[in-house]
């Protein structure tokens, strides 16, 4: 089974969560009641996702998050990103790679060219897509743009 990590999905759903909040910035306590998350793993993402530069913060009495862009300007892979690093399908797409059987084997070049294409549609679906229902002709566009791109590149 191919499946996001956990704090990457916690990452989307705080990050999600601050796209509507009617006052502006949002404490701690108030994400974690919205998300159904303990306060322990919201703190822990939430400071990724400033490390990250996704979300702002501010201390005091008048403190809270705030998202650091509009959400239409947030991609899925910056919040990935911050919160995991990034995207690798495989061990051999990982930076660090340091596989025992990379000298024979055959498949490597497809799983890179796989990931990067997962990263590209991650960064083409932005925090306000994942606020609503996505369908799959939503992604067939945004792929279909990323295909446009590739051809003007290569004429």
């Amino acid at each position: 089974m191919l499946r996001l990590a956990k704090l990457a999905d916690y990452g989307l759903v705080i990050a999600a969560s601050l796209v509507e909040p009617a006052g502006g910035k949002v404490k701690l306590e108030q994400v974690a009641e919205t998300t159904k998350l303990s306060v322990p793993t919201v703190r822990k993402i939430m400071k990724l996702l400033v490390d990250g530069g996704v979300v702002r913060s501010e201390r005091g009495v008048n403190g809270g998050y705030v998202l650091a862009r509009a959400p239409q300007r947030i991609s899925v892979a910056e919040i990935v990103q911050a919160v995991e690093g990034g995207v690798a399908l495989t061990d051999c797409c990982r930076d660090d790679n340091h596989c025992d059987v990379m000298h024979a084997c055959t498949v490597q070049t497809n799983w890179t060219v796989i990931n990067q294409t997962v990263n590209t549609l991650f960064s083409r679906i932005t925090l306000s897509d994942m606020t609503r229902p996505l369908t799959s002709r939503d992604l067939m566009q945004k792929i279909q743009g990323n295909r446009l791109e590739l051809v003007a590149v290569e004429s």
